[in-house]
């Protein structure tokens, strides 16, 4: 194995594709399970569950998992963006050690 580093930008092409459909697919999962349940009815756990604050802290603790699973999906999305970046910055950095290394043979 020679030293220095290999990159197949196909693969990190690859990998940004499948980072964007997981991302996707975290979303679509979170509206079809978590949307429907951000808000609860008032009357849910009766007077008790009003006065005890259990109505509350369970809505807010819905609240803060469908924020959470969004965030998620956010960050799984922009490590996708950032491989792509770097898929480019290699592309670009091969293009240009080419070219010099093409000018330096003549």
């Amino acid at each position: 194995m020679a030293d220095g580093i290999s990159v197949d930008t196909a693969d990190l092409a690859r990998y940004r594709s499948r980072a964007s459909t997981l991302s996707g697919d975290i979303v679509g999962a979170a509206k079809s399970h978590l949307a429907g349940n951000l808000s609860l009815p008032g009357n849910l756990f009766g007077d008790l569950g009003e006065e005890s604050g259990l109505h509350a802290g369970l809505a807010d603790q819905l609240d803060r998992m469908h924020t959470h699973v969004h965030s998620v999906a956010g960050s799984v999305h922009d490590l996708g963006q950032s491989v792509h970046t770097a898929k480019g910055d290699y592309e670009e950095d091969e293009q240009l050690f080419g070219d010099q290394f093409r000018r330096i043979l003549g």
